[in-house]
């Protein structure tokens, strides 16, 4: 047989598992610009700019993200400055994020930092709170009021 005619055993790739790093910036590197990727990524370095995760974006112990993340899932064992938008936000006990964060869902451990703004679901409805001393508080989107 010719060598078009013989079949060869093809190998395919397998697909990337969301829990498993396969996009890696690490410690001692600096990369500035904006970058996006399908797969989850670790950031162990320092970026400078803006990241687009598929995925999970981690920022570990020694990282440093300065400027914009938006991922389905983002872990802070290291700093973020800037703007983070994600469905889900863990900042870590040696966390710190800086900025404004559009989520759906926020842990903070503890001696985890947190400051900025914070924008859940877009859509906030009324909330309404008893406190210890009976004082009702209704706490709109709109307006803050004190009731008693």
């Amino acid at each position: 047989m010719g060598i078009f005619g013989k079949k060869k055993d093809s190998k395919k790739l397998p697909k990337s598992n969301p829990n498993h790093i396969t996009t890696l910036i690490g410690d001692g590197c600096e990369f500035e610009g904006n970058m996006s990727s399908s797969s989850s990524t670790r950031i162990d370095g320092k970026l400078n700019g803006r990241i687009t995760g598929e995925n999970s974006i981690v920022v570990g112990e020694n990282g440093v993200i300065l400027g914009e993340v938006k991922a389905v899932e983002t872990i802070v064992y290291g700093k973020v400055e800037g703007i983070i938008e994600s469905s889900s936000l863990e900042i870590k006990r040696n966390g710190i994020v800086l900025g404004d964060i559009f989520i759906e869902s926020l842990i903070v451990e503890d001696g985890g930092i947190y400051n900025g703004r914070c924008t859940m679901n877009e859509i906030t409805e009324n909330i309404s709170i008893e406190t210890s001393e009976g004082i009702k508080k209704e706490l709109s989107s709109d307006t803050f009021k004190i009731k008693g």
